[in-house]
């Protein structure tokens, strides 16, 4: 995370007797309320979230918490430790909690782990990230209300939570585990009244102790995981979920296929959806976790081994929307009119050759089944209306076909990850539905589907198997 101060927040703030004064930033102290005041900023959010127990308090200073709370040895070689970033910058004013100590007059808990803590002073990441998808709402809250309603609640808690409820999903299994129905309740109610976004700050960052993993500038940004790693042995297939959602890889820690198989036996056991989830970017870098059919396989380019992988393209010069910025994410290697153009190029092929598969697989379901759609996944196929096959009656030519076209299409970057695993899929998949056809499928009469068209039927397929996976888990 960057350290670039708001400098347009403090300059907003009046720093006179009587209304808001703020020294998170290069301060001990804290934003502290004297008489009222305060502005539409991050620094008011900050001090909507204080207790009541601690509107009016007087900052104490670091020292005066170290008496009692054991950080000193973790926080003082941090860089908020030599800029005068204190326990109260995030805490609060802790006058009324030193005089007498209660979670009712210190901001603790989820409160303090706020992205609106980390604001006051990296005011640019705050924005940023509040716009990209790790600050989406809506599905934690479904999440949330599925453990209080108890259903599937340790599947929700160990799979789910832990890539789409951050602070619940640190929190409930591995900060301070919860081990019975009663304590995770607890937790995903503070979650759902507090902390209903995918993930945060804190699931990125450990504000209280130097890590040493290092960004790929070489900087201490006292990140929780690495951001980069070769070994795929936590994510290869068949992984259970203890273990891929545990993976030692900042990015990849959820954006993996959670332990998906591409074993005929599990390719003939698991016909309800696609195993790899909307999250096997990871899997697809590392070339990972599709049909294979054996013989050589290109499982990686230059893109897996770039320093920083994932954090190289998606956080150019810092970027915490996680958006691929051409001219910072794609230099030294192409300049932007260039990646720009090799991007276009290679996924007009991937989609081109996606909708090639589907229709196979479609002209295949239409002469087997007399119906175009029912090649597909079981659950997939009842969204649509319809009543799905007995799945034995479906070959597994069929089966490894499917799999790898959703593997293409749910890691979503139509090639760009991994160009020569996601080339070397569309073959494998080409030559299984070569064997039950006999011959590639005459094409459609009529007119010729545009790129934009094939691609939006590509797409419509990964929403259903997202709206399979909410149903199902």
């Amino acid at each position: 995370m960057r350290t670039k101060r708001f400098v347009s927040l403090l300059a907003a703030v009046p720093l006179v007797a009587g209304t808001l004064v703020l020294q998170s930033c290069g301060g001990e102290g804290g934003a502290v309320m004297n008489g009222g005041g305060g502005d539409t900023s991050i620094t008011k959010q900050f001090l909507a979230l204080l207790p009541d127990g601690q509107k009016d308090a007087k900052p104490v200073g670091s020292a005066k918490c170290l008496e009692c709370h054991d950080a000193k040895a973790t926080w003082q070689d941090t860089k908020h430790a030599s800029v005068g970033v204190g326990c109260e910058s995030c805490h609060g004013p802790g006058g009324k909690h030193v005089a007498a100590p209660s979670r009712d007059n210190i901001l603790t808990g989820v409160n303090s782990e706020n992205a609106v803590v980390c604001g006051q002073c990296h005011g640019p990441s705050f924005h940023e990230w509040h716009g990209s998808a790790h600050a989406e709402e809506e599905l934690p809250h479904e999440l949330m209300e599925d453990v209080l309603a108890n259903v599937n609640l340790y599947a929700r808690t160990n799979r789910c939570g832990m890539c789409h409820s951050g602070w619940f999903a640190r929190h409930s299994n591995l900060d301070n585990p919860a081990t019975t129905d009663d304590q995770i309740k607890a937790v995903a109610q503070e979650a759902i009244d507090k902390a209903a976004y995918t993930s945060t700050c804190v699931n990125c960052h450990s504000p209280h102790r130097v890590t040493g993993n290092l960004s790929t500038e070489g900087k201490e940004y006292q990140l929780r995981k690495p951001v980069f790693s070769l070994d795929t042995a936590p994510i290869a297939p068949g992984t259970n979920a203890a273990t891929f959602t545990k993976f030692n890889h900042l990015c990849a820690q959820c954006h993996n296929g959670r332990g998906t198989n591409p074993a005929d036996a599990s390719l003939n056991s698991g016909t309800a959806r696609p195993s790899m989830h909307d999250s096997n970017q990871f899997n697809m870098l590392m070339g990972i976790g599709a049909v294979e059919n054996g013989g050589p396989v290109i499982r990686t380019g230059a893109h897996s081994s770039a320093e920083g992988q994932c954090s190289k393209c998606h956080m150019g010069g810092g970027s915490h929307t996680f958006t691929v910025k051409v001219d910072q994410a794609c230099a030294p290697c192409h300049t932007p009119t260039d990646a720009t153009s090799r991007t276009a190029t290679l996924k007009n092929e991937i989609v081109n050759g996606l909708y090639q598969v589907k229709t196979k697989l479609q002209t295949w379901s239409q002469g087997k089944f007399g119906d175009k759609d029912l090649w597909d996944y079981t659950s997939l196929i009842t969204a649509l209306g319809k009543t799905p096959p007995p799945q034995a009656q479906v070959p597994i030519e069929v089966k490894r076909a499917r799999h790898n076209y959703y593997f293409i299409v749910r890691d979503a970057s139509l090639g760009v990850h991994n160009p020569h695993y996601a080339r070397h899929l569309l073959t494998v998949a080409n030559d299984n539905l070569d064997a039950v056809l006999g011959k590639a499928p005459v094409p459609p009469s009529g007119r010729l589907m545009t790129f934009q068209e094939k691609l939006a039927s590509i797409l419509e397929d990964k929403k259903r198997a997202a709206r399979a996976d909410m149903s199902a888990e």
